[in-house]
């Protein structure tokens, strides 16, 4: 597991040697109830159940500023967590240990291993935890980060900032906003003390969050050819045609160019091959469908129609993207 450089002091092996933010402890406990009790009182009403067979054990340790805490939650047993929309606030999410599976509206995608995320106010949310899976989370209110997008990155008036997708935290920016993470956590960040220092510290970690996580502004910068257009091309006829067959050469027709030059530009722009981008975008589309079923619904019916002619396949692949098994995710929805 990579963790960057910046807290790898905090987990060894995916086991954390000291519980972060120790000196501002939330609260701990075994009982499901009172945990989703606790965690609304500051994050928003939400159900929570546990999936897996260990036992449950959930802890959080919480620094407030005015505009945004930090928080490190784990909780030991497997567990899906749905709040819903979160509406006044955005939620960075970076685990320190183990996996997490997040779906934000129509935005699916898996946390961990030095990918983070955040999870958008305005969309209905469902994740779930794997076992074990310990986060470090920024909790920013929705107007403040929205002022810090429009004086910092020319967000325009009336526009909402939206997020999508995992970001890798492995490069130097997301090292450098981690280490500025560790600090802000420490006795010395003085997050929790008011002031001008900490409303600058605040400041500097929004800018640090917009900086380091994709949202509709970076998209719009990726217009200026940041990304190949043969790969805007594709991924746009890809989600288009989602569920009818596509191929290689398919693509390449449609994008105007060859076969090994598409595959050139996903390896450039996307570090992975069109039908790797292809899989994802299905598997995400099968976990909308599971998760938000509807009567009728079963896994079969929702893999063939999807491509995924090997369910055996298709389930391992779901169960590593999502931290679950399709049928759990359609038991979860109570249609199985």
């Amino acid at each position: 597991m990579d963790n960057t450089g910046a807290i790898q002091n905090l987990a060894d092996t995916g086991r954390l040697r000291h519980f972060p933010l120790s000196h501002s402890p939330f609260f701990a406990s075994q009982d499901v109830d009172e945990a989703r009790v606790r965690v609304a009182q500051v994050y928003c009403d939400h159900r929570l159940e546990p999936m897996g067979k260990s036992g449950f054990n959930a802890r959080h340790n919480r620094l407030a500023g005015s505009d945004l805490s930090i928080n490190v939650m784990t909780y030991s047993a497997k567990t899906m967590i749905i709040p819903g929309a979160l509406k006044e606030f955005y939620l960075f999410q970076y685990p320190l240990s183990g996996h997490a599976s997040i779906s934000n509206g129509a935005n699916c995608y898996e946390i961990g291993g030095g990918r983070s995320g955040v999870v958008n106010p305005s969309e209905s949310t469902c994740m779930i935890w794997g076992e074990g899976c310990t986060q470090l989370m920024i909790q920013v209110r929705r107007d403040a980060l929205q002022r810090s997008a429009r004086s910092h990155f020319g967000l325009p008036d009336g526009q909402s900032l939206r997020f999508c997708g995992a970001n890798d935290m492995r490069a130097q920016e997301g090292k450098a906003f981690l280490g500025l993470l560790k600090y802000a956590m420490s006795g010395d960040g003085m997050l929790d003390t008011g002031g001008l220092m900490g409303q600058q510290l605040e400041t500097t970690l929004m800018v640090g969050l917009l900086q380091t996580q994709r949202h509709n502004l970076t998209e719009q910068s990726i217009t200026t050819g940041a990304l190949p257009r043969a790969v805007r091309m594709a991924e746009e006829y890809m989600s288009a045609h989602i569920a009818e067959p596509i191929t290689l050469g398919i693509l390449a027709r449609e994008t105007g160019v060859s076969e090994r030059a598409l595959q050139m530009a996903f390896r450039t722009g996307r570090g992975r091959s069109p039908m790797a981008v292809l899989r994802d975008l299905r598997l995400e589309r099968s976990w909308q469908e599971l998760s938000h079923a509807e009567a009728g619904t079963n896994v079969t019916d929702v893999a063939m129609q999807l491509g995924f002619y090997h369910l055996g396949r298709f389930s391992e692949h779901f169960r590593r993207k999502f931290g679950c098994t399709p049928s759990e995710t359609l038991r979860k929805a109570g249609r199985l």
